[in-house]
C-alpha cells in the first residue's frame, strides 16, 4: 500500500517521514491548493527524504487553462525538477472547454521522461472523465490523482470505482481529497493500491500553512498494513 502525503513545509515532511509515508508529492502554499515548490525548498527536500519525491508542477493558483507564457514557465520547471534527483512529476492542463489538450500534454510526457507522472486534480474538472482517462493512459502517464470529481474521494467513490476497473494496471487511481485515518479503510477495502492526503492536522506553519498532523499519518499507514493486493 503506498500511502502519498502532501507536504509544503519542514515540518509536514519530518512528520510525513517518521509518520511511515511511502511518497512525498512536494509542493507549496497549500492555500492555493499547491503551487510549484521553490528550488531552494526542493533541494533541501531531496536531500533530507529517504523516499521518493514527485513535484507538483502548477506555476499558480485558479484553473488550470494556461497562457502561452505560463506553458513556457512550466517547461521550464519540468526541466528543473528533472536536473534536481526527484523520483516523479505531478501535473496537468486543461482546454477552456474542459477538454484535454492532448498535443500540449505529449509534449509535457516526452519532455519529463523518464520520470514517474501524476496527472494531477485537474482530472475532477475534466469533461467526460472515462473517455479523458483512457486518452491520459495512452499518454503514457503512470497515474491519476482524483477524488472522484467531487469535493471529499468518499462522495466521489462509485466513479473512483469505475476510473479503477478501466484503468486495471495499466495506470494507477490515486484517490485523494479530505481523506483521513477516520476514511481511508473505504478506499482499501474497494482495492485502490494508493492513496494521496495532506494528513492536516491543527497546527499550522507561521504563514498559516497546514501542517500533516503525525498521528493522523501513523494511523492511515497502520490502516492500510492491514491490506496486501
Amino acid at each position: 500500500m503506498i500511502i502519498e502525503i502532501c507536504c509544503t513545509s519542514k515540518p509536514s515532511l519530518y512528520n510525513a517521514i517518521n509518520g511511515g509515508a511511502s511518497r512525498l508529492e512536494l509542493c507549496e502554499n497549500l492555500l492555493e491548493d499547491g503551487l510549484t515548490p521553490s528550488p531552494k525548498f526542493l533541494e533541501y527536500v531531496l536531500n533530507y527524504s529517504s523516499i521518493p519525491v514527485h513535484v507538483l508542477i502548477r506555476p499558480r493558483g485558479g484553473n488550470f487553462v494556461y497562457t502561452v507564457e505560463e506553458k513556457q514557465t512550466i517547461l521550464t520547471q519540468i526541466e528543473m525538477v528533472k536536473l534536481s534527483g526527484a523520483q516523479g512529476i505531478v501535473i496537468g492542463a486543461l482546454n477552456d472547454d474542459h477538454s484535454l489538450p492532448l498535443d500540449l500534454l505529449k509534449k509535457w510526457v516526452e519532455m519529463a521522461q523518464p520520470l514517474d507522472l501524476t496527472f494531477h486534480r485537474a482530472f475532477d474538472s475534466v469533461v467526460q472523465p472515462r473517455k479523458s482517462l483512457k486518452k491520459i493512459m495512452d499518454l503514457g502517464f503512470d497515474r491519476v490523482l482524483t477524488s472522484g470529481q467531487q469535493l471529499m474521494a468518499t462522495k466521489g467513490l462509485a466513479l473512483l470505482v469505475e476510473l479503477l476497473n478501466i484503468a486495471k494496471d495499466e495506470l494507477v487511481i490515486m484517490p485523494g481529497g479530505r481523506i483521513n485515518d477516520q476514511n481511508c479503510e473505504v478506499f482499501f477495502k474497494e482495492g485502490f493500491k494508493e492513496i494521496h492526503l495532506s494528513g492536516r492536522g491543527l497546527d499550522k506553519t507561521t504563514n498559516g500553512e497546514p501542517i500533516s498532523d503525525l498521528k493522523i499519518i501513523q494511523k492511515v499507514v497502520a490502516s492500510g498494513s492491514k491490506f496486501t493486493f
